[in-house]
Parts: C-alpha cells; sequence; structure tokens
C-alpha cells in the first residue's frame, strides 16, 4: 500500500502581482465566477482544455471553491487573470513532490491575443521560483494547442517531446506535448 502524501501547509498569502501592461494577478473573488462561466463556454477552452461541456454555472462556482481549496490545503497556487480591472482568466501552478509543480492557464476570449496569457505566466512563474522555492515546472498541453505552446516556449521552456494518449479530458485520451522549466531557464 502507498503511503499517503504529505500533508502541506496552506501557501502564503501573495501580494496581488503586478505583470506590467494593466495585468495583475491576485486570488480569485467570488463575483469572477460570471468570467470563470463566460470562459467555460468558450470552444477554444473546451477543445483545448478540461473544464466539462456543457459548462453551467454551477461549474464555476465548483472552480472557485477549488481553487480556494488548494491556496488552503496547499497544492494549488491559482491566480486570477485581471485585465484593465476584469477578470481575464486564470494561471495556476500545481505543486508536486521534491520542488517540482506543474503549470495550467486559460484565458477569457475578451483578453486573448495581446500578450497577456504570456506576461501572466512568466509573473506566476517567478513568484513560484522566489516564494515558494520551485525548482522546475512541467508544462502540458494537447498536441496542436499551438497558443499554449507559444506562452510555454516564450516563457523558456524546453518543449521535451509528443506522448501519445498523455491527457484525459471528458474520457478521450488525446496526446500531448510536455515541456519542463528550471528556475535559472525562466525568460
Amino acid at each position: 500500500m502507498d503511503d499517503p502524501a504529505p500533508e502541506r501547509p496552506p501557501l502564503p498569502e501573495p501580494p496581488p502581482l503586478d505583470a506590467g501592461d494593466g495585468v495583475l494577478l491576485r486570488r480569485h473573488r467570488p463575483e469572477d465566477a460570471t468570467g470563470v462561466f463566460e470562459q467555460g463556454t468558450d470552444p477554444a477552452m473546451q477543445r483545448w482544455t478540461t473544464v466539462p461541456v456543457p459548462y453551467e454555472r454551477h461549474h464555476a462556482d465548483e472552480f472557485l471553491e477549488k481553487v480556494a481549496a488548494g491556496w488552503a490545503d496547499g497544492t494549488m497556487a491559482a491566480f486570477a487573470i485581471e485585465v484593465d480591472g476584469r477578470f481575464g482568466g486564470t494561471v495556476d501552478l500545481r505543486l508536486g513532490e521534491g520542488g517540482w509543480a506543474e503549470i495550467g492557464f486559460g484565458l477569457h476570449p475578451a483578453a486573448r491575443g495581446r500578450g497577456v496569457m504570456t506576461r501572466a505566466a512568466r509573473t506566476a512563474l517567478r513568484w513560484g521560483f522566489e516564494e515558494l522555492g520551485l525548482v522546475g515546472v512541467h508544462w502540458r498541453a494537447v498536441v496542436g494547442n499551438r497558443a499554449s505552446r507559444s506562452v510555454a516556449e516564450k516563457c523558456g521552456f524546453t518543449v521535451e517531446g509528443e506522448v501519445r494518449g498523455l491527457l484525459v479530458a471528458r474520457g478521450q485520451r488525446d496526446d500531448g506535448w510536455i515541456g519542463s522549466l528550471l528556475a535559472s531557464e525562466l525568460r
């Protein structure tokens, strides 16, 4: 029988993190639920991520509960991305063993195409390396998700390769890209 994962302390409360050009990373708030819902119903989000389909309002509320629980149990640092004062998406670091994490991110359709995610991801990664002492971060995406890959590469991730059947969403297995980033490689 495997030993249970060790309990983690709650994550430190971060100050709002300025990513530049009107982009701010902060903790999620209840009023973000409408933006989370709009993002979850977007066809691109449904194509490239694991959001439920159909995406219903209660899914947004459950997502906000999940990110709050991640901060409290020390397993996930999820930041709301605020763009010009409005909810614009989420970037998170899912903490693993040995000082490693996995990054995940998604943008509201209104925030896309302006470099918002690259700035937000860099800021979250810098915080993770500096404040949490992360050694490295993994990134994964469904093969073909060029927007996600572009963000990862701009942040300095090395795309290690393509793995057959790497990712599962809604009962379907997809081939995935995987990459890694060490603290010294962040751009």
